[in-house]
């Protein structure tokens, strides 16, 4: 059988999985187990024993998965008698992989001449739903700020900034950088600037 603690994995979490069989086994070399997502799951400890765990760390990029399940190990488990280990695979049970961080997307705001006391509410959409701690920031081509004003849990966080004496003009405003924590629904932070 094969089994691993259900919950949601984000990037840079471990999954042990645990692989049980029906007696002792010992390895030869560093055997792995093949993942329905296409990642690799690498032994870990066991060996000698009818239990022997195998450790996949979730990376930037590794393919999502709704229900991680084990295609099949490979290199050479054997019993005592040196009869190999039967094949391997199976359902993890509600083991959920989502190996994507947020990231930019877009930003835009209405295309217009502003003036002191104006409110500019700029728009940035990121790749999946974010959360932010805290108030994130813009900051702005010109040297000013926006600040958040709504959006968390969406795709799309809007920001506002108010045109004050003494702000440097600009023809094309743009966004320099966002100071932010924002993470997605698994816990994957955002790493943009």
């Amino acid at each position: 059988s094969v089994a691993a603690a259900d919950a949601t994995y984000k990037v840079d979490d471990n999954i042990d999985i645990t692989v049980t069989f029906s007696e002792a086994v010992t390895k030869t070399g560093t055997p792995t187990l093949t993942l329905s997502n296409g990642a690799t799951a690498t032994y870990s400890s066991g060996d000698g024993s009818t239990a022997l765990v195998f450790r996949y760390t979730v990376a930037e990029g590794n393919t999502d998965s709704a229900d991680l399940s084990v295609s099949s190990y490979s290199g050479t488990l054997a019993d005592s008698a040196g009869n190999a280990a039967a094949a391997v695979s199976g359902d993890l049970g509600a083991v959920i992989v989502d190996a994507n961080s947020p990231s930019f997307v877009s930003v835009a705001a209405a295309d217009a001449t502003y003036k002191v006391d104006d409110n500019i509410d700029i728009t940035v959409t990121f790749s999946e739903a974010v959360t932010k701690t805290g108030t994130p920031t813009l900051a702005l081509s010109n040297g000013g700020t926006a600040t958040y004003l709504s959006g968390d849990g969406n795709t799309a966080l809007v920001f506002r900034y108010t045109v004050a004496e003494g702000h440097t003009d600009s023809t094309d405003l743009s966004v320099s950088s966002i100071t932010a924590t924002l993470a997605d629904s698994a816990g994957n932070s955002f790493a943009g600037t």
